[in-house]
C-alpha cells in the first residue's frame, strides 16, 4: 500500500477546481480548496496544483484578508519543474496562500550563494551534484569521496550564510545512489566500499540539519520504501528530471507540512477511535476480555499501532479519545486491560457515548482549550470520517481500515500531520500540563468565588532574561500561538537570537507556576527603544493560562518597567488576524488610546499608545518576580 494515496474522489476534486479557474473564481473562492484536497493523493494534489499555476498570491490575499501566506524558492542540481504544482497543491491543500518560483536548472549554486527573498528555500539534489563534479568520464570511489566531500563542504558554507543572514528556512534533499551509478563498478568490495562512502555523505548532509537553526534536510530514502519506481531512466536521460512524480509528490507533502509549521499552524491533538482502531474487536459486544491488542497477527497488528501512538504521545502530541461505548465500560478497559500500552492517564480527554462523532470530536478542542483545527481524528468507520470531513473540514482526518490493522500505522504518519520544526521540553511535558489543568478545575468545583479560587490558587509569575536554552521555544511560542498573539510575527530561532543580541531590544518571556505545579515558559514579549518610547514588536501567550489577570500583571510589568527607564511612551500594534480576536481589546483594556499609524509601521494593524501618566499597581492574588533587563541602545 502507498500511504500517499488514501480513499479520495481525485477526478471530482480536480474537476471542482477547474470549474472554480474557469469561473474566474479560485481567489475568492481558495480557502474552499483545502477541505476538497483534504483527503486526496498526492496525484491528484499536483494536478490540481497545475490548475492553480497561474493564480497570483496578492490576488488570494486580498481576497481571503489574514490567510497565512508563505512565499517558496525551489532550485536543485537537475529539473525542479515538475516539482512545482506539487508544491503549490500541498499549500492549497494546508490553506496557505504560497508564491512558488523556481531557478535555473542545475544553477543551485549561484541561488543559494544569492537566494531570492523567500520564506523557505528548498534545494533538491540528487546524484549528479556529486558525479558533475568528477571532471574525467572515467572515475574511481576516491574521486566520489573527494567530490562529495566537495559538495559537502559548498553546502555547509552556504547554510552557515542563510542562518547568519536571516534569509528564512533552507531546506535540503539527501541524494539516493541509484544502481546506474553502483553497477558501473565490477568490483563487488569496491562497489561496496562505494555504497560506504555514499552513505558517509548522507549522513554528514543529515547531521548538517540538526546543527544549524533554519537548514532542515529531508531525508529521501525512507521514501523510496513506501512507493513505486522513484527514477525513470528516460526522463533522467533526456530532462534531467532525476525522480518521478510519486516521489516529488511525496517530499512536496513533507515540506507542505514544514510550511504549514513555519505559518503557524501545527497539529496539536490526536484523538482516537477504538473499537477497530485502537484495538480489534468491539468492547460493547465482546467485553474488555474478548478485544484483539496482543496475541495473533490481529492483535499483534494493533500493538505496533499503539506503540506508534506512545511513540507521538512521548514528544508532545496530546492523545484523546472519542469513541461510541459505554463510558464507564471504556474508562475499565483503559485504566486495567493487561496488553493495552496506551493507558487512561496517557489521554488528556476520554469522550465516550452515542453521539455522531461530528459532534463529540469537536469537543476534545473545548475541554482542553486548542483550536478544533489542531485536531486530527482516526477512526475505521468511513461514515464517521465522512460526515467530519464534510461539516467540519478544518480537522485533520485519517482512515483506517479495521480488515488490515497491520496499514494503521502507515495510515497514521504517512501525512506527518505533527511534523515540528522542533520538539522542546514544554512539548514533552504538554500532555502532564493538561492533566493537571484537569486537576485544577476539580479544585476550582471546591470554592463559591473566583477570588477564593485564585487566591489559594497561589499563581506566580515569573518575567526572566532568556539564555540560550530558552532560544528553541520562544521561536515556538511565536510559530504556534494564533489566538493571543498581538502581531502575528513569526520568528525563527536564529531571528530569536537576533532579537537578544540587539542592544536596543528587549525579550522578555514569562513562565508561570502555581500550586498544581509548572506551566513552563508559556510566552513572550519582543519589545525595543526608540529613543523616549519604548515600542512593543509583539506580545504572545498560551491561552491556557487565561483567567488568572496573568497579561495585566506582565503588561503592568513591562509599563511600569518602560517609565523606570526613562520612556515617555509605549507604543504597540494589534493586526487582526481570523483566529487572534481575543486580544484586539487588549491594549485599549490595559490604558492604550489609539493612535494613527506612524510612518513606517504596518498599515494592516492598528496602533496604540500608553503615556505612562497612569501606571497600574500589583493584580491581586499574583506573585511577580522580573529580571526585564535594559536596553543599552537609543536608536532603532
Amino acid at each position: 500500500m502507498d500511504p500517499h494515496r488514501v480513499r479520495a474522489g481525485g477526478t471530482v476534486n480536480t474537476d471542482r477546481i477547474r470549474a472554480l479557474r474557469d469561473e474566474g473564481a479560485l481567489a475568492e473562492r481558495y480557502l474552499e480548496l483545502g477541505p476538497l484536497l483534504a483527503a486526496a493523493d498526492t496525484a491528484t494534489v499536483r494536478r490540481a496544483g497545475a490548475l492553480l499555476g497561474g493564480l497570483s498570491c496578492q490576488d488570494v490575499v486580498a481576497a481571503n484578508p489574514g490567510i497565512p501566506t508563505i512565499a517558496i524558492s525551489v532550485t536543485g542540481s537537475g529539473t525542479i519543474a515538475p516539482l512545482l504544482p506539487a508544491l503549490t497543491g500541498e499549500l492549497a491543500r494546508h490553506g496557505l496562500a504560497g508564491q512558488v518560483s523556481a531557478g535555473d536548472p542545475g544553477a543551485y549554486a549561484l541561488h543559494l550563494a544569492r537566494p531570492a527573498a523567500a520564506d523557505l528555500t528548498l534545494c533538491l539534489l540528487d546524484a549528479s551534484a556529486v558525479f558533475d563534479r568528477i571532471v574525467s568520464p572515467v572515475w574511481t570511489v576516491d574521486d566520489v569521496g573527494t567530490a562529495a566531500a566537495e559538495l559537502l563542504g559548498l553546502l555547509r558554507g552556504f547554510a552557515a550564510s542563510h542562518t547568519e543572514r536571516g534569509r528564512g528556512a533552507l531546506v535540503l534533499t539527501t541524494a539516493p545512489l541509484w544502481s546506474s551509478w553502483t553497477n558501473q563498478v565490477l568490483d563487488l568490495r569496491e562497489r561496496a566500499r562505494l555504497g560506504a562512502v555514499w552513505r558517509r555523505f548522507t549522513a554528514d548532509l543529515l547531521e548538517l540539519g540538526t546543527s544549524a537553526d533554519t537548514v532542515y534536510v529531508i531525508d529521501l530514502d525512507p521514501l523510496l520504501g513506501d512507493l513505486g519506481p522513484a527514477r525513470d531512466a528516460r526522463l533522467e536521460g533526456y530532462a534531467h528530471v532525476a525522480y518521478t512524480d510519486a516521489l516529488l509528490g511525496a517530499l512536496a507533502r513533507q515540506v507542505g507540512h514544514l510550511a504549514r509549521g513555519l505559518c503557524g499552524r501545527p497539529r496539536k491533538c490526536l484523538v482516537l477511535d477504538l473499537d477497530g482502531t485502537l484495538w480489534g474487536g468491539t468492547l460493547a459486544e465482546s467485553g474488555g476480555d474478548g478485544l484483539d491488542m496482543a496475541e495473533g497477527f490481529r492483535g499483534e497488528a494493533h500493538r505496533r499501532f499503539q506503540r506508534a501512538v506512545a511513540q507521538l504521545g512521548s514528544q508532545g502530541v496530546l492523545l484523546a479519545v472519542c469513541s461510541k461505548n459505554d463510558a464507564a465500560e471504556v474508562d475499565q478497559v483503559l485504566r486495567t486491560h493487561p496488553d493495552l500500552l496506551v493507558r487512561r492517564d496517557d489521554f488528556v480527554t476520554v469522550l465516550a457515548g452515542w453521539e455522531p462523532k461530528v459532534a463529540t470530536v469537536p469537543r476534545v478542542a473545548e475541554r482542553i482549550g486548542i483550536g478544533v483545527d489542531s485536531l486530527v481524528f482516526v477512526d475505521d468507520s468511513t461514515t464517521e470520517t465522512g460526515l467530519i470531513r464534510a461539516n467540519r473540514p478544518e480537522i485533520a482526518v485519517v482512515d483506517v481500515d479495521a480488515d488490515e490493522p497491520a496499514t494503521h500505522v502507515d495510515r497514521l504518519l504517512a501525512e506527518g500531520w505533527f511534523d515540528a520544526t522542533t520538539i522542546t521540553a514544554e512539548d514533552r511535558e504538554r500532555a502532564e500540563a493538561y492533566r493537571t489543568e484537569a486537576r485544577r478545575a476539580d479544585f476550582r468545583t471546591g470554592f463559591s468565588s473566583l477570588t477564593d479560587y485564585l487566591a489559594e490558587l497561589d499563581t506566580r509569575l515569573d518575567i526572566f532574561a532568556p539564555g540560550p536554552a530558552d532560544v528553541a521555544r520562544l521561536a515556538q511560542l511565536t510559530q504556534r500561538t494564533n489566538q493571543f498573539n498581538l502581531m502575528t510575527l513569526r520568528l525563527d530561532e536564529s531571528a530569536v537570537r537576533a532579537a537578544l543580541s540587539d542592544a536596543d531590544s528587549v525579550v522578555a518571556p514569562i513562565r508561570v507556576r502555581d500550586r498544581f505545579g509548572d506551566h513552563g515558559v508559556v510566552g513572550v514579549v519582543f519589545a525595543r527603544r526608540d529613543g523616549g518610547t519604548v515600542l512593543i514588536d509583539n506580545l504572545v501567550m498560551s491561552c491556557r493560562v487565561l483567567g488568572r489577570g496573568i497579561e495585566s500583571a506582565w503588561i503592568g510589568e513591562l509599563l511600569r518597567w518602560a517609565a523606570a527607564q526613562g520612556a515617555s511612551a509605549v507604543i504597540g500594534g494589534y493586526k487582526p488576524t481570523p483566529r487572534n480576536g481575543r486580544v484586539e481589546n487588549l491594549l485599549p483594556e490595559h490604558g492604550f488610546a489609539p493612535i494613527d499609524t506612524p510612518a513606517g509601521f504596518d498599515p494592516a494593524a492598528r496602533w496604540f499608545r500608553h503615556d505612562l501618566a497612569e501606571l497600574p499597581g500589583p493584580v491581586a492574588n499574583l506573585t511577580v518576580e522580573s529580571a526585564l533587563p535594559a536596553p543599552t541602545g537609543g536608536t532603532r
